[in-house]
């Protein structure tokens, strides 16, 4: 675990400070293999310390059987089998694309330390870390194991496991705060947003990204759309093996319907503005993987742009921008107001 990280962490149960019990990380190192958990001296809980990444737990109120878990299951099966390079360097380009909507001076990188919350297999991360940003990678599911090989020899990177309704960080301590596809698959998107935004230190910005509900689009996106919220509620209850299996078979049917024309289009005529259902790649891995992630979570939240002006706006933050790019990109910064209640 990085030394460094311990600044910023904070017990999940009680807010109490975590620390390291002794011996502690010498001054030279950045990281010590030996360490084995954290310790809360106010609630005397420890924490595990595997691979270097301190693990903290799920809500105690959460079953087995809860929707939280299963998502947790879903992703953990997620970033174990997609770690093949061709899909890792399309998932890349897609958050490059993303980011590019963001005003740069959000992350300029200077003396910035940011919180990744919900890193995934860290696509975001390694632009991040390339850039010489300063990031914390935060996850619920294995996804940070997935990645620790290419945290472990950068300071500029550190990854934590655990709930985002049960956060263990320290309030008004994180320079910004991003959260890329992660609040639509929370039970309370409201909840998980406001738990995000006492992270942040005064007037410090929150980036995130969210589904788009289509309201304002064609007839058939929308009733594409609610075919596939319906075909959904039986697919995300499969395992995820058995879910993957038959993502594969629908792969050719999708890759020669609009992933292909997609293309031959965008050839054809260049200035189409018009999205394409799977025009971001032809490659079969991809589309299996992006299937897969659209069918599997057993929760999906979609938003118009007012709803996220509201949602924004419902936990304190100012000067709120959306931009739409197969969803929603959003920021907003924190007010002064926003300070004093994560104080309370």
């Amino acid at each position: 675990m990085k030394a460094w990280l311990v600044d910023y962490l904070a017990c999940p149960s009680c807010c109490g400070r975590l620390d390291i019990p002794a011996p502690s990380p010498s001054s030279h190192h950045t990281r010590d293999d030996n360490l084995t958990a954290l310790h809360c001296a106010r609630c005397s809980t420890t924490y595990p310390i595997r691979n270097g990444i301190p693990r903290f737990p799920i809500n105690a109120n959460v079953t087995t059987n809860d929707k939280v878990v299963r998502t947790r299951n879903t992703y953990d099966f997620t970033w174990q089998r997609f770690g093949a390079p061709e899909i890792k360097q399309d998932w890349e380009k897609d958050s490059y694309q993303y980011q590019k909507l963001v005003p740069a001076d959000i992350f300029d990188g200077q003396n910035q330390v940011g919180l990744d919350a919900g890193c995934g297999g860290g696509a975001d991360l390694i632009k991040f870390w390339r850039d010489g940003v300063k990031v914390i990678g935060f996850d619920l599911s294995t996804g940070v194991d997935a990645i620790a090989q290419i945290v472990e020899p950068t300071e500029r990177g550190a990854l934590v496991q655990g709930d985002l309704h049960l956060l263990p960080f320290q309030r008004n301590v994180f320079d910004f705060v991003y959260s890329f596809g992660v609040l639509h698959h929370l039970p309370d998107p409201q909840r998980g947003l406001e738990g995000l935004v006492k992270l942040l230190k005064p007037g410090a910005p929150i980036v995130t990204y969210l589904y788009e509900k289509f309201e304002t689009q064609s007839g058939w996106v929308r009733f594409s759309l609610w075919i596939v919220n319906h075909v959904r509620r039986v697919t995300s209850r499969l395992s995820p093996p058995v879910l993957l299996a038959c993502c594969w078979l629908v792969v050719p049917f999708i890759w020669l319907m609009f992933s292909l024309p997609a293309r031959i289009t965008a050839w054809m005529s260049p200035n189409r503005v018009e999205p394409w259902p799977f025009s971001h790649t032809i490659r079969w891995p991809v589309l299996a993987a992006d299937l897969f992630d659209r069918f599997a979570p057993p929760v999906e939240h979609r938003f118009t742009q007012d709803e996220v002006k509201a949602l924004y706006a419902k936990c304190g933050l100012e000067r709120v921008e959306v931009r739409r790019y197969r969803g929603w990109v959003c920021w907003g910064f924190k007010t002064s107001e926003t300070m004093r209640d994560s104080l309370a």
